[in-house]
């Protein structure tokens, strides 16, 4: 009985010890699948990081390798942008480099706006509040767009959360734009550009009392009363400014009325007083056309007289010759209407300009195509001629010019 006991205790063991040793084996090979699957994965991250650092280097040596599309469209997104994500964007930001500023910096110097287009699309997908980036665009949007366009793009970048440095910075491009643009379109009795510089930003920014005023001034020269009056309606009836456009528009319209004067070209001074106080300019014929001899800065233009222009002209070959932006005072973008319809061109300002012997300092002209002006340098318009009583002599092709007193 005993010798039983012992044979079942012993195969007891054996089997126990058997179990043992398997349970053993299977842990350890399980401990070992997931050393491997854990140091591969570990692995396969580390060649991940490296790969992104060596396209994040190629991407900061090589920056203007790659064709895009240009786009001002990543502009959208920054506004949605919620507050807590903002912080990180600025950290990413601050990884735009000053060379890589410098870079885009000389392709809007070089007139290069296509591409500095693409790049700063590119640029701002990855660094949408870069604020350095958000000013090239910006640039780079006065030189390509119409000039209300610009204004209204800077009032979009005001109201991101930018730093108190780049606020104050905007704020001061927007009142230098606009009021170097509305004196300049003002002085020259431009009234229908004055008109399209004010609307979009009376639109846009309804509370700001200038805008109003200054469309509504730019209606009442027009004589667009009924236009006018909508504008000012915003303002209180009272207001002293906005009565002050209201007299002077329906003054205008009732001597428009009562006015049976004859038409300038029509009157040739006679008296002795006022012969002394003439010049006259010898004008070439040319078809339907007169032709006049001027000169912008230092070099000759050959002119077609047009009354019908309420500001000059010049060819885009004359605007280089005179060095463009060099010598010339870029005073924004507008559209225009031509003979062949409306295009954009850019106003810019001639800082002295000679006519029949008189000097005109800062004239504003409208840069035209070539085709437009395919066989002249310019078009001389009334805010030179209307400095004048003139008229045209067809007998014998002559100018007559009168100084006002």
């Amino acid at each position: 009985m005993r010798r039983w006991l012992a044979v079942l205790l012993t195969l007891f063991l054996c089997v126990s010890l058997g179990i043992n040793v398997y349970l053993w084996i299977s842990l350890k090979q399980h401990n070992d699948s997931a050393y491997k699957l854990e140091a591969s994965y570990e692995h396969r991250l580390q060649h991940e990081a490296a790969q992104e650092s060596e396209k994040q280097a190629k991407g900061n040596i090589e920056p203007f390798n790659k064709q895009r599309e240009p786009t001002f469209s990543s502009k959208v997104d920054r506004t949605s942008i919620p507050s807590n994500e903002r912080e990180d964007l600025r950290s990413t930001s601050r990884q735009i480099t000053q060379n890589n500023i410098a870079a885009l910096t000389t392709l809007l110097d070089d007139g290069q706006y296509a591409l500095l287009a693409t790049e700063l699309t590119n640029y701002l997908k990855n660094s949408p509040l870069n604020e350095s980036l958000l000013l090239l665009e910006g640039e780079l949007i006065e030189m390509t767009k119409p000039l209300p366009t610009a204004l209204v793009h800077y009032y979009d970048l005001a109201e991101l959360s930018l730093s108190l440095e780049t606020l104050s910075l905007i704020d001061t491009k927007i009142a230098t734009l606009y009021q170097q643009a509305q004196t300049q379109l003002s002085q020259d009795e431009q009234w229908e550009l004055v008109a399209r510089l004010n609307e979009p930003l009376y639109q846009r920014i309804p509370d700001a009392k200038h805008y109003t005023l200054n469309l509504a001034e730019a209606y009442a020269y027009q004589q667009k009363l009924t236009l006018m009056e909508d504008v000012l309606a915003a303002l209180p009836l009272n207001d002293r400014d906005a009565n002050m456009i209201r007299d002077k528009a329906y003054e205008m319209r009732d001597m428009a009325s009562a006015d049976t004067a004859p038409s300038n070209s029509e009157i040739e001074p006679t008296s002795p007083d006022a012969a002394r106080y003439q010049t006259r300019v010898a004008l070439e014929r040319i078809g339907d056309q007169y032709r006049l001899e001027a000169k912008a800065l230092n070099q000759k233009a050959n002119m077609i007289l047009d009354t019908g222009a309420s500001t000059t002209a010049i060819s885009s070959r004359l605007f280089a010759r005179l060095g463009r932006m060099r010598n010339l005072t870029f005073i924004g973008n507008f559209n225009v209407r031509t003979a062949s319809g409306t295009i954009e061109a850019p106003l810019i300002q001639i800082p002295r300009f000679y006519f029949a012997g008189y000097e005109f300092n800062d004239v504003s002209a409208i840069v035209l195509p070539e085709d437009a002006l395919p066989d002249a340098d310019g078009l001389l318009g009334m805010n030179v001629l209307g400095q004048f009583d003139f008229a045209i002599m067809p007998q014998s092709s002559e100018l007559i010019l009168t100084e006002r007193d």
